[in-house]
């Protein structure tokens, strides 16, 4: 494939590991969010939140917590009352974890390549 700036494409194991930790952080936000609420519902998914924002930080697990993940932001799409964030930002979320799917961990991962 072309690419206007070959020489950089010694990166291209970087762009997961930023999807992940971004994704990672939106998780972490959310379910500190949750976790702030009082009813049982909401702290039950915090700590689906933030089992998933962990284990996509620091890179165990990655495609089953991206797996878990875009499960999540599809219950926040169709879950008004359990979604943090504006429907653009659930959206891009289920993309990055779709993406992450595909791609696997990235760099800087305990995840092994298969």
């Amino acid at each position: 494939m072309l690419s206007v700036f070959p020489e950089i494409l010694f990166l291209s194991p970087l762009a997961p590991f930023l999807i992940r930790v971004a994704l990672g952080i939106i998780f972490g936000l959310a379910g500190w969010t949750h976790f702030q609420r009082q009813d049982i519902a909401s702290r039950g998914l915090s700590v689906v939140e933030f089992v998933i924002a962990i284990a996509l930080v620091v890179g165990a697990w990655t495609q089953p917590a991206a797996l878990l993940a875009s499960i999540v932001t599809l219950m926040w799409l169709f879950q008004p009352t359990s979604r943090v964030y504006a429907r653009s930002t659930v959206l891009l979320s289920l993309i990055m974890a779709l993406s992450l799917i595909v791609t696997g961990a990235g760099a800087f991962a305990f995840d092994l390549p298969l």
